[in-house]
C-alpha cells in the first residue's frame, strides 16, 4: 500500500476512534409553573475543580445541546437570574448520546437572593436586551489585552480590521464604567486595556441621539459595549510612541498618549512619515475627539424627519472635521500634531480639541476614457498629469453640553478652520477620434487658496412635568472666506477645424477670486403626548444663506500687460431661503413604532451677476420652488432577538446657484461648464427595508436589506460635443426618469463556537440613469452582482487566521450605442494572519489579490499585495516591541479604476508607493493595570 493510501487509512481511523469517544449531550429547562426558560445559562464544568469546560444558552423553547463533548466524567450547572441554579453530575451511557430528564427551575426567595447571586455567577446572561459576560469566567494569558479577551466571547467576534461584531452587528460605541471611552472606536479600549482590570463585558442597544434628545422612543438603535471595571482599576493611562526607518530612505514616526480618571480625559497625538501613511485612521480620529464629541445632530441641530435643511456644504478638506487624508495613491509626505480636553461631571460636559495637519502629495495618473457621440461613432481621451498638492490646516472644536435640571438641557458648540492649500497641475490630453485624427492640449495650472471659517451653534431641550412632551430650540451661523489666485496656461492643437470655439484656444491668464459664505438657521421642535402610546412631532426649519463670489481673469500678453476679460470674469451675489414646516404622528407600543409625517417645502433663489461688483448687471436668478414631502417610518423589534423596518421618503433638492447662472467655466478648455437658467429641482421617491435575526443560543446572525430611488425629476449634464473639434460643453438639464436599487443580505454562523466562524453575502445591484448627448437622451442600464465570503479561524490562543474572497460582475449597456456595451469583472481575495512563536516572538502577514478584467477593452491586470511583519515583546511586562515591516514585498503596488457609467467607460492608473522595508521600536503605555490574585 502507497504512502498516502496509508496515511488516509490511519486518519480515518483516528477520526471513528475520536468519534466514538465523543458524546451529545441535551436537554430541557423549565420553571416550576412548567413554562419553558428561554437564554438560561447551561454550564459543562470539570467535578474536580468546578473549572468550565463549556458553555450554552437554551433556545427560545428552552432546548439546550452540546455536540461532540468528550466521554468522561462532567458537571453540568444551569443558571437563570432570579431563580436557583440545578447542578447534578452526568451519568455518561458507554456509547450513545445522551438526552437528560427536563431540569426544573425553582423562585429565589428574598432571603437566598444574595447568597445565591455570588455563588452562581454565570459567564454569561441575559437581562432585558443588555447581554453580559463575566470576565473571570474566560481565561486568558498574564498581560493579555480586552480584544484577546473579546474573541473569547461566545457571539462576539473580532474582525481583520480589529472591529468588533456583537450579535451580528458591529458595535458603534463603547463606554467604560457607562460612559463614552474616546469617542466611538472600540480600538483604542479593547488594543490598550488590560483583560485583568475588567469584571464585566455587556452588549446592548443604545437609543439615539434624537430620542435621546427628544425623549420619544424612535425605534432606532446603536449597538454599544460597555466595559466594567474593578475597582482597583478607576484610574490611568495608555498610549505608544513609535519610531522606524528602512529602505529608500522611508520612515514613520507616532505617539500617542491618553490619561483618564472618572472626571477628565486628556489626550496628545502626533506623528510624521513619508510611507503614505496619515499616521491615523478614521477610527483613531474617533478615538481622539473623546467622549462622543461631535455627534451627527450635536453640530447641526436640525429637527424633523430626513434631517436635509439645506445649507451650502464644503468639501472634506474644508471642513471642521479632523481629516484622516486618504493618500494610498501616489507620494506623500505627512505631519500632524493634536491635542484632545475632555471634562465630565455630574451634568456637565466638555469636549475640546485642537489639531494641525500638513500633507505634501505628488499624484501622477494616466486616465483613458472612451466616450460616445452618438448611435454609432465613439471618440477617446486620454490624459496623462503630475500633480502636486501642499495642504496644512489648523482645526479648533468645542462642546459644551449641560444638563441645567431634570427638564432643561443646554448644548453650545464652537468649531473654527484655517488652511492654506497649494495646488499645481501639469496634463497632457488628447481627444482621438482615429489613428491620424486628433487634438492635444497641454495645461499648465498653479493655484494657491487661502481659507478660514467659523460655526456657533446652540441647542436647547426642554421637558415639561407631562410625561412626553417636549420642545427643542436650535440656532445656528457659520461663516466662511476663501481666497485664491493662480495661473492657467494652456497650449492647444485642434483638429479638422478652421473656426474652432471662441474659448477653445491657447490661454495665458491670471485667476483670482474672492468668495464668501454667511448662513443662520434655526429649528425647533414641539413633541405633545396624545396617549400613552401615540406622540405627534412638529417641526420648523428655516436657513438663510448669503453667499458672494468675486472672480477676476486677466489675459497675460507678450510683454506680461495684464487686461481684464471680461467674458470670463463675474461677481455672484446669491441669497437662498429654505423654509419647511411639517408634522408627524409616532405611534410606539411593545417594540413597534410607526411614524406618518408630511412637511411643507420651499427655497426661495436669488441671484445677481456682473463683471465686477461695481459694474452694471449682467442677469438675475430669481426662483422659487415648493414640494410637499411626505414620510413613512417603520420600525419593530420582536422576540427572538429579531428586528425588522421599512421607510419610505419623497425629496426635493434644489439646483445650485452656480448651476442656474449662464456663465462659461473654460479652466479646462476641452470640456467646458455653463449654467442652466431653467434648471429644475430634482424630486426623487426613496425608499429602504432591513430585517436581522441573531440568535444567542447558535449565535447565528442573518442579515437582509434593500434599498431603492426612483426619480420624477432628475438633473443631469446635458453634453453638447462638437463634431469636429470633439471640444465638450456640459450644461446642467433635466430628465424625467431613472431608478437604481440594491440588495444586500448577509448570514453568519459558527461552526466551532469561538474558534471557527464563516459569513457569507451577496448583493445585486440595478440602475438605470439618462443622460442627454446633443439633447438625444441616452438610457444607460447598469446590473451589478456581488458576491463575499469569509471566514474567522482562532483555534489555539496564540494564532489567528482571516481570509475572505469577492466577486464583483457589472454589465453596462447603452441605448443609442450598443457596440460599446460592457461587462466589468473584479476580484479580490485576502488573508489575514497572527501567529506566536516561543519567545514572544510573533508573526503578523496580510495579502490581498485583485484581478480587474474588462473582456470589450482586453483589458486584465492582476495586483497581489504581500506584507509581513515580524516582532517581538520584550521587557517584564511586554511593554516594549522591535518590528521589522515588508510592505507590497511583491513590487507590485498601483491604484487601478475601471467604471462604465452614463456616456463614457473609464480607465485610470495611478503610480503609487511599492516595496520598501522598515524596523521599528514602539514602547505601549499600558497604565491600567491590577494585581492577579490567586
Amino acid at each position: 500500500m502507497k504512502l498516502p493510501q496509508l496515511l488516509l487509512c490511519f486518519l480515518l481511523t483516528s477520526f471513528f476512534a475520536n468519534a466514538q469517544n465523543r458524546v451529545t449531550v441535551s436537554g430541557h429547562i423549565e420553571d416550576s409553573s412548567g413554562t419553558a426558560l428561554s437564554y438560561t445559562s447551561v454550564l459543562i464544568l470539570a467535578p474536580s475543580d468546578s473549572s468550565l469546560i463549556t458553555y450554552a444558552l437554551t433556545n427560545d423553547e428552552g432546548d439546550f445541546i452540546f455536540k461532540n463533548l468528550e466521554r468522561k466524567p462532567m458537571l453540568i450547572k444551569a443558571t437563570y437570574v432570579s431563580y436557583l441554579p440545578h447542578q447534578e453530575e452526568l451519568v455518561l451511557p458507554e456509547t450513545g448520546d445522551l438526552n437528560l430528564e427536563k431540569i426544573v427551575l425553582n423562585p429565589i426567595s428574598k432571603e437566598l437572593y444574595e447568597v445565591v447571586v455570588k455563588t452562581a455567577k454565570a459567564p454569561i446572561s441575559i437581562k432585558g436586551d443588555t447581554i453580559e459576560y463575566d470576565a473571570s469566567k474566560f481565561k486568558v494569558p498574564p498581560g493579555a489585552t480586552l480584544e484577546e479577551l473579546i474573541r473569547k466571547l461566545p457571539g462576539v467576534e473580532v474582525d481583520k480590521d480589529g472591529n468588533v461584531v456583537a450579535q451580528g452587528e458591529q458595535v458603534q460605541k463603547v463606554t467604560v464604567d457607562g460612559r463614552r471611552f474616546f469617542g466611538n472606536n472600540t480600538k483604542v479600549a479593547t488594543q490598550n486595556l488590560n483583560a485583568d482590570a475588567v469584571k464585566k463585558v455587556q452588549f446592548f442597544d443604545d437609543k439615539s441621539e434624537q430620542s435621546k434628545l427628544t425623549g420619544v422612543q424612535d425605534g432606532l438603535r446603536e449597538k454599544t459595549m460597555n466595559v466594567e471595571l474593578k475597582e482597583e482599576a478607576k484610574k490611568g493611562g495608555f498610549g505608544k510612541i513609535t519610531a522606524s526607518g528602512g529602505t529608500d530612505n522611508r520612515w514613520n514616526t507616532s505617539g500617542l498618549f491618553n490619561r483618564f480618571d472618572k472626571e477628565q480625559q486628556f489626550s496628545v497625538i502626533g506623528y510624521g512619515n513619508n510611507t503614505n501613511q496619515s499616521g491615523i485612521t478614521w477610527d483613531d480620529l474617533q478615538e481622539f475627539q473623546g467622549s462622543g464629541a461631535y455627534n451627527r445632530y450635536s453640530g447641526i441641530g436640525d429637527f424633523g424627519f430626513n434631517n436635509n435643511v439645506y445649507y451650502s456644504s464644503s468639501n472634506s478638506e474644508e471642513s471642521f472635521n479632523i481629516p484622516y487624508n486618504d493618500l494610498s495613491s501616489g507620494y506623500s509626505n505627512n505631519q500632524a500634531a493634536g491635542i484632545n480636553y475632555n471634562y465630565l461631571k455630574k451634568k456637565k460636559e466638555l469636549n475640546s480639541s485642537y489639531f494641525f495637519s500638513r500633507s505634501d502629495q505628488q499624484i501622477d495618473t494616466y486616465e483613458s476614457r472612451i466616450n460616445l457621440l452618438n448611435p454609432t461613432a465613439t471618440f477617446e481621451t486620454t490624459d496623462q498629469s503630475i500633480q502636486e498638492n501642499l495642504t496644512g490646516h489648523h482645526r479648533l472644536n468645542i462642546r459644551f453640553q449641560n444638563e441645567i435640571d431634570s427638564s432643561n438641557t443646554l448644548t453650545l458648540i464652537g468649531q473654527g478652520r484655517y488652511s492654506n492649500l497649494n495646488n499645481s497641475l501639469s496634463s497632457l490630453q488628447s481627444l482621438i477620434r482615429s489613428v491620424d485624427s486628433e487634438s492635444s492640449m497641454q495645461r499648465n495650472n498653479v493655484n494657491d487658496k487661502f481659507s478660514m471659517s467659523y460655526q456657533g451653534s446652540a441647542i436647547f431641550r426642554h421637558k415639561f412635568k407631562k410625561n412626553g412632551r417636549v420642545l427643542a430650540l436650535s440656532f445656528l451661523n457659520n461663516g466662511s472666506k476663501a481666497d485664491t489666485e493662480g495661473t492657467l496656461k494652456t497650449a492647444v492643437d485642434v483638429l479638422n477645424s478652421s473656426d474652432p470655439d471662441t474659448y477653445f484656444r491657447n490661454l495665458d491668464q491670471l485667476n483670482a477670486s474672492l468668495n464668501g459664505t454667511q448662513l443662520i438657521k434655526s429649528s425647533a421642535l414641539y413633541v405633545e403626548p396624545i396617549g400613552k402610546k401615540v406622540f405627534s412631532e412638529s417641526f420648523y426649519n428655516y436657513s438663510v444663506t448669503n453667499s458672494t463670489v468675486h472672480r477676476e481673469v486677466y489675459d497675460l500678453s507678450n510683454e506680461n500687460a495684464e487686461t481684464l476679460n471680461e467674458d470670463l470674469s463675474r461677481y455672484f451675489d446669491n441669497r437662498i431661503v429654505y423654509n419647511r414646516f411639517g408634522s408627524s404622528i409616532r405611534f410606539t407600543s411593545k417594540g413597534n413604532n410607526l411614524s406618518l409625517g408630511l412637511a411643507g417645502v420651499r427655497y426661495d433663489l436669488n441671484g445677481d451677476f456682473s463683471v465686477r461688483n461695481s459694474s452694471p448687471s449682467l442677469g438675475q436668478v430669481d426662483k422659487t420652488y415648493m414640494a410637499l414631502t411626505p414620510n413613512i417610518d417603520f420600525n419593530k423589534r420582536m422576540k427572538g432577538n429579531q428586528y425588522m423596518g421599512f421607510d419610505y421618503s419623497l425629496s426635493m433638492t434644489p439646483p445650485s446657484i452656480s448651476d442656474l447662472q449662464p456663465f462659461k467655466d473654460i479652466s479646462n478648455p476641452l470640456f467646458i461648464r455653463e449654467g442652466n437658467p431653467d434648471l429644475q429641482p430634482e424630486t426623487s421617491h426613496s425608499f429602504t427595508a432591513r430585517y436581522n435575526k441573531y440568535d444567542p443560543a447558535t449565535f447565528i446572525r442573518f442579515y437582509i436589506y434593500a434599498r431603492g430611488s426612483l426619480y420624477t425629476n432628475r438633473v443631469v449634464q446635458n453634453q453638447t460635443i462638437n463634431p469636429e473639434t470633439l471640444v465638450t460643453t456640459y450644461s446642467p438639464g433635466n430628465v424625467s426618469g431613472g431608478n437604481s436599487g440594491n440588495i444586500y443580505g448577509s448570514i453568519g454562523f459558527p461552526i466551532i463556537k469561538t474558534k471557527f466562524s464563516v459569513d457569507i453575502g451577496g448583493s445585486p445591484s440595478f440602475s438605470n440613469y439618462i443622460s442627454l448627448i446633443n439633447n438625444v437622451e441616452n438610457n444607460t442600464s447598469r446590473i451589478g452582482y456581488n458576491y463575499n465570503a469569509s471566514i474567522t479561524l482562532t483555534p489555539i490562543d496564540g494564532f489567528a487566521f482571516y481570509a475572505g474572497a469577492r466577486i464583483s460582475n457589472s454589465e453596462t449597456k447603452y441605448e443609442i450605442n450598443t457596440q460599446q456595451n460592457q461587462k466589468i469583472i473584479n476580484r479580490s481575495l485576502w488573508a489575514r494572519m497572527n501567529l506566536k512563536l516561543p519567545k514572544d516572538f510573533y508573526i503578523d502577514s496580510n495579502f490581498d489579490y485583485s484581478h480587474f478584467s474588462n473582456e470589450r477593452l482586453s483589458f486584465d491586470q492582476k495586483v497581489p499585495i504581500w506584507n509581513a511583519f515580524l516582532y517581538k515583546h520584550l521587557g517584564e511586562k511586554k511593554k516594549w516591541e522591535v518590528r521589522l515591516s515588508g510592505f507590497d514585498i511583491l513590487k507590485r503596488n498601483i491604484n487601478v479604476t475601471q467604471q462604465a457609467s452614463q456616456n463614457y467607460v473609464l480607465f485610470r492608473e495611478i503610480n503609487t508607493l511599492s516595496r520598501y522595508f522598515l524596523i521599528g521600536f514602539t514602547y505601549n503605555m499600558r497604565g491600567v493595570e491590577v494585581k492577579r490574585y490567586r
